[in-house]
């Protein structure tokens, strides 16, 4: 019997033609909520394609090209949204269910779990902690103190330069850390001036001495090397220099994290590089356009157990979704609840690379990176 990516391939005009607008949006709602797609693929299918069919065609090519129990998953999907196409192509849900699809068993540490983040397994944490020379140490769980610090500026004196769809970043954001067993200290709308603030008093928080590691999440608009306070606009520079946040969480300033991991991750522009469909932060936003820019940042050296993620590359803008919060964070987040389990940061950040290789309006990169070990979260411990 026919093997159901196979299927969708040689159906593949005849759907392109059949779907409607209405059926493709539901069924990259489902893929996703069935996670057979990720974030910036469902961008990529219904922003980045403008006609009924072209979103057709991206979502059959990206599902079938996960194999066959993706595609299994879209021509259940499938009928269930439009039984008469189905009938009509031959997609039937039980043809696709059958013995032709020979079972593929899970490795033997993949954790079976339904939780928001995928815990790691008793095999995986003991194996990987033994190896003290290669990877960073985790505190217990009893003991430890990890903290966080997330900075958005949504708000600012000039309203057309809110970024919509920022406060999604931030509470999916704290979830994911909280997840991972940090307490999140939160501000926002500041000022380049209370962002030093805030970065240096989170420096000298007492608990880092109990902490195995932190983040630091900074969101606001940018420039190449500066993130934008929310005073800032053409006339009046209200920016804070990348390089301080490195300054302030060195080992020469910031005791309590020395030789402990420090992620920092920062959702910005960097520059005005524009895809055709997006609207500049700068520019009155259109009331039809779902994504705006954000604006960018930095570099430095000097400190030791850093690793920094950008969400795009110099000169280039960052794509936020006006109602579902940015490409960059929302990739990361899927990532990280179902892979931190198994892959250390490095590795999970070159999966969230990966995941915008047809997404070609943007391509976060890590920008800095002295961590000495391998860094993994171990969730659940």
């Amino acid at each position: 019997m026919e093997a159901a990516d196979k299927k969708l391939k040689r159906l593949r005009i005849d759907l392109v033609n059949g779907l409607t607008k209405g059926v493709i949006a539901d069924l990259v709602d489902e893929m996703q909520g069935a996670e057979v797609i990720n974030t910036s693929e469902c961008e990529e299918i219904l922003q980045a394609n403008v006609t009924t069919k072209d979103k057709a065609r991206g979502l059959i090519d990206i599902v079938s090209r996960k194999g066959p129990r993706a595609s299994e998953k879209l021509i259940q999907s499938l009928n269930n949204a439009d039984k008469e196409l189905c009938n009509k192509l031959g997609l039937s849900p039980m043809e696709n269910m059958g013995s032709s699809v020979p079972p593929t068993p899970p490795a033997p540490v993949v954790p079976k779990t339904g939780e928001w983040i995928t815990p790691c397994v008793q095999q995986q944490y003991d194996e990987l902690s033994q190896k003290t020379k290669e990877v960073y140490p985790m505190l217990p769980r009893h003991s430890r103190k990890r903290l966080a610090l997330m900075i958005n500026n949504i708000e600012f004196t000039n309203p057309n330069m809110t970024r919509h769809g920022a406060e999604v970043d931030e509470d999916q954001m704290q979830k994911l850390l909280n997840g991972f067993g940090y307490e999140v200290e939160r501000h926002n709308n500041l000022t380049a001036k209370e962002m030093k603030e805030v970065l240096t008093a989170f420096s000298n928080r007492e608990e880092h001495m109990q902490s195995d590691s932190t983040f630091v999440v900074l969101m606001s608009h940018g420039l190449r090397d500066k993130i934008c306070g929310k005073h800032h606009s053409e006339s009046e520079e209200d920016t804070f220099h990348i390089d301080q946040v490195f300054d302030i969480l060195n080992n020469k300033n910031c005791k309590g994290l020395r030789g402990k991991p420090k992620v920092i991750i920062i959702q910005a522009c960097r520059g005005r590089s524009l895809g055709h469909v997006y609207v500049s932060d700068s520019a009155t936003p259109e009331p039809h356009i779902d994504y705006e820019e954000e604006g960018p940042f930095y570099q430095v050296h000097k400190e030791s157990d850093f690793i920094c993620f950008c969400s795009s590359t110099p000169e280039s803008v960052a794509l936020r979704h006006v109602q579902k919060g940015s490409v960059f964070i929302q990739s990361m987040i899927d990532i990280m609840r179902q892979n931190a389990w198994k892959d250390h940061i490095e590795e999970l950040f070159f999966q969230v690379q990966q995941s915008f290789m047809d997404f070609t309006r943007q391509l976060p990169v890590k920008e800095r990176a002295t961590l000495m070990k391998k860094f993994y979260l171990f969730p659940g411990f």
